[in-house]
């Protein structure tokens, strides 16, 4: 009878060599790994400790609790929230994985799912693109915004440098909302809601109900030294906004609603 983590390592490599055989000497649990595992209640946790070397594996059994799990009980409702205790609790690394599967084995297929959205990020293979929506006028602004956000290691789309000459502009950024996970719009009293400023509220709407968590919909409203303020939009009033009272304000909440973090602190 094979274990929770045979399962999920023979499972989790059918998708990974259907999806991305070039990458299977390197991709995360399919290169090699060690096994932490235990139960938790109705759950299993198994940790798999990045080690790139097929060749010597180890298991461990781990003694999970409230402690190292934030929980005192696992449900379907919390599991994401277990997940990031455990990496935190373990102090792992992004190339290792935390899989919580319940011991009726119900919820594999979405936790190798989540499992897979999370490892096409680690590899690169799947864009996490910033989309910077504004009206050309305010463009000077959106400039400053973009190089800050490069500097914190963000991967910012912004027309001019994402769209080459004699890119259809309705495909172009219908292809720079499909690589993002977020969309920022920079509500000036410049901006108004037509042609395709409104075209590109329908597209961050769309990505945000196919992607859920994994998008953001960010609306800033800034208000001009004569004392005039951005209005919102019709479609964006469905979502919280913010008016930051200055820039610094400003991307902090960016930052805050973004569904990506940073890096650890590191030396460089």
């Amino acid at each position: 009878m094979f274990t929770a983590g045979e399962i999920i390592k023979q499972e989790y490599s059918k998708i990974i060599m259907s999806k991305y055989p070039e990458y299977r000497a390197s991709w995360p649990i399919i290169s090699g790994f060690n096994l932490m595992n235990g139960e938790y209640g109705n759950y299993i946790i198994c940790i798999f400790k990045y080690t790139g070397n097929n060749s010597i594996r180890t298991s461990t059994v781990v003694t999970f609790s409230v402690e190292n799990t934030g929980v005192s009980t696992i449900t379907s409702s919390n599991l994401d929230s277990v997940r990031d205790t455990v990496f935190s609790s373990f102090h792992l690394s992004p190339m290792d994985s935390v899989v919580i599967i319940s011991k009726d084995g119900s919820n594999l297929q979405s936790e190798l799912q989540k499992l897979l959205e999370t490892h096409e990020l680690v590899m690169g293979v799947k864009k996490m693109k910033i989309f910077l929506s504004h009206k050309g006028i305010d463009k000077p602004l959106i400039r400053q915004y973009k190089q800050t956000l490069d500097v914190l290691g963000f991967d910012v789309w912004l027309d001019e440098d994402a769209m080459p000459a004699g890119t259809p502009l309705h495909r172009g950024i219908l292809e720079g909302f499909k690589d993002s996970c977020a969309a920022i719009f920079f509500i000036t009293p410049n901006y108004k809601d037509e042609g395709f400023l409104d075209t590109e509220i329908n597209y961050a709407i769309t990505e945000k109900m196919e992607k859920c968590d994994r998008f953001s919909i960010i609306t800033l409203v800034f208000t001009e030294s004569d004392g005039k303020i951005g209005e919102v939009p019709e479609l964006l009033k469905q979502y919280v906004w913010k008016q930051p009272c200055n820039d610094l304000e400003a991307l902090q909440e960016i930052i805050k609603a973004l569904p990506v973090k940073v890096g650890e602190v590191c030396y460089r």
